[in-house]
């Protein structure tokens, strides 16, 4: 950098830097930039640099979320200096990238390495979220995905990249969510229904802050819309209604789209994730909107709170006044008849229901968050089976949610072992052992079944570490290649290999029950583990693997219904015509070396042929 002009003052050089816009994302315009090279240059230069003042704004743009805790000790230890906060998080983020690195290189130490990015928690939110935001391959990405970003650069393995950055941001917000309702379960007010009740999403990896940025702009509108209603806020104006404001917000909701979902959608999983209902599928269940309602109400100083009632949950609303009945809101069917009334409406409705009059005030009186997500897990095990259009990934994952609640809300232990079914190998290693074993006493039944689980995954997952070469005396029988697609001989499904054993490594019982023996060469011949089109991993014995040439379409179907796909393959690349081959992802390479070799030759053979 040039010697500055010394008779520009450091307050000049100081305004000039005063004026750099922050950006949230790194890369080679980032202004930070800026920063740095005054750092490294003069001392003039470097004085001006050194403002605390002038980093806060990038700090807070760059810097979105935090461990709250890590973020006190930071600001007391560092007095408050915006330049050396952002210096320690940028070091922490450093730290996270290279873990982030070891991990898509290869598969030995790469549980380590991703529960060393899970315990800095959302300190690494932001890093992690623009790794997992990185534009992926053309054949991999949704519809409209990146439209005002140029992508003519696409990193190296970015789906693989982006795949175990989005994995660790959903650890960190499923331990979170997991936490919080463990404290509402515990009965700490400090939780409210509406915070618990949006945590539903961090199993989909949103964090708390992204939820609350989706209702942020909703309760702005909602006031405005209000405003030019002439509806009165403040509850000392003696023009102040109630009922009418109550009133006025469900009409709000339904002006945004906020509604009664058609009957044959009920059952979607999108009506019980708050990210989603929020945003794309607004026509919704009755709960869904209850949660709507209550965050605005909230808001608006109204104490609105959900009651479990038989069918539909309503809202129960506190009047100010206490010689005027409390009421109950039906946002559901707010169209017709808002507002219910205990004496005329809420009774007559309990003894429809067959709910004697002993037994009313459990279905009146307003409820915890636990009790809704107990409800919530109902739903979810009654959508699971109604809703056929949900991808696979979203009704294991909705599953997931249904059981972990069911485990923390009534202490059921049975229900670990349900929870097991859905964990994946990263949440074996960091949300199930950090988060939820420790809720359950040493010996328990639950607390042995969750480390099992999670003993018998990482050691699954350490047998594949193993580099096998096909040039090994014992691996010669081995044909295929881990990225080959196929059709399976008897059941006609589509599969990729993504790994292979020389002989069938299944215990005995599978071996039975698959009726193995019966094979032409029994299990003495190599097994591939696969990927189906239905999202299901099969081990498949290469009697049975009917060759086929693979196009797009294959591939992205078992792309779209296989969660770990990009775990082993990175890219396709075309051969010939409409014919693509997978690209395996740096791990695969390194644990089967000379099965790139075997590919190639066996697509120059069947070129030629």
């Amino acid at each position: 950098m040039v010697e500055p002009n010394s008779s520009l003052p450091l307050d000049v050089f100081i305004h000039i830097l005063s004026h750099l816009p922050p950006s949230p994302k790194r890369g080679c315009h980032d202004p930070i930039y800026a920063f740095v090279g005054f750092l490294e240059a003069s001392t003039l230069l470097r004085e001006a640099a050194k403002v605390p003042s002038l980093w806060e704004p990038h700090y807070r743009v760059r810097y979105t979320h935090c461990d709250e805790q890590a973020e006190a000790r930071r600001l007391s230890t560092l007095n408050g200096d915006w330049r050396l906060l952002y210096v320690a998080r940028r070091r922490l983020d450093s730290k996270a990238l290279r873990c982030l690195d070891e991990i898509i290189r290869q598969r030995n130490g790469q549980l380590e390495h991703a529960k060393s990015i899970f315990e800095l928690s959302f300190d690494i939110w932001d890093v992690m979220q623009t790794e997992a935001e990185q534009p992926v391959p053309e054949p991999f990405r949704r519809t409209n995905e990146y439209p005002s970003v140029d992508i003519t650069h696409i990193a190296p393995n970015a789906l693989t990249r982006r795949y175990w950055a989005r994995s660790i941001m959903e650890s960190i917000s499923r331990s979170y969510a997991i936490d919080l309702w463990t404290r509402s379960q515990r009965g700490d007010e400090s939780v409210s229904f509406v915070e618990s009740f949006s945590a539903l999403s961090c199993f989909m990896g949103k964090s708390p802050r992204q939820m609350s940025e989706i209702f942020l702009p909703l309760m702005d509108r909602c006031r405005a819309y209000l405003s030019g209603r002439g509806c009165v806020l403040d509850p000392d104006d003696g023009r102040y209604d109630l009922a009418e404001l109550c009133i006025s917000i469900c009409s709000f909701m339904r002006s945004e789209g906020f509604d009664a979902v058609d009957p044959e959608n009920f059952h979607s999983l999108l009506n019980i994730l708050p990210h989603a209902y929020l945003t794309c599928n607004k026509k919704t269940i009755p709960i869904s909107l209850v949660h709507i309602f209550v965050a605005i109400s909230r808001d608006l100083g109204v104490h609105a709170s959900p009651v479990d009632f038989p069918a539909r949950v309503l809202v129960h609303v506190s009047t100010p006044d206490p010689l005027t009945d409390d009421f109950y809101v039906d946002v559901f069917g707010s169209s017709t008849k808002p507002i219910l009334t205990l004496r005329e409406d809420i009774t007559a409705l309990l003894i429809q229901h067959g709910i004697p009059p002993q037994s009313m005030v459990q279905y009146i009186s307003p409820c915890t968050g636990s009790s809704m997500l107990l409800r919530t897990s109902r739903n979810i095990l009654s959508s699971v089976h109604g809703d056929h259009r949900s991808s696979s990934g979203l009704a294991q994952t909705s599953l997931y949610i249904a059981f972990c609640i069911y485990l923390l809300m009534t202490s059921r232990e049975q229900f670990a072992a349900r929870v097991t079914m859905y964990v994946g190998l990263l949440d074996c290693v960091t949300v199930i052992p950090k988060t939820l074993v420790p809720l359950f006493l040493e010996k328990s039944t639950a607390r042995e079944t969750l480390e099992d689980k999670c003993r018998t995954t990482i050691q699954r997952h350490r047998t594949m570490t193993t580099v096998k070469l096909r040039s090994s005396p014992e691996n010669t029988s081995v044909f295929y290649f881990v990225g080959m697609v196929f059709r399976h001989r008897a059941r006609k499904y589509i599969c990729c290999i993504y790994g292979w054993d020389n002989t069938c490594k299944q215990d005995e019982n599978w071996i039975k029950e698959m009726n193995i023996d019966s094979l032409p060469r029994g299990r003495n011949q190599p097994f591939y583990m696969c990927f189906s089109q239905d999202g299901l991993e099969r081990y498949v014995s290469e009697d049975n693997i009917e060759p086929t040439l693979t196009t797009t379409g294959m591939v992205m179907e078992i792309f779209a219904s296989a969660q770990n796909f990009p775990v082993y393959f990175s890219d396709v690349v075309a051969t010939s015509g409409d014919r693509v081959r997978l690209v395996p992802s740096p791990e695969v390479v390194q644990s089967y070396p000379e099965d790139e070799i075997a590919a190639r030759h066996w697509l120059e053979e069947r070129s030629s042929g």
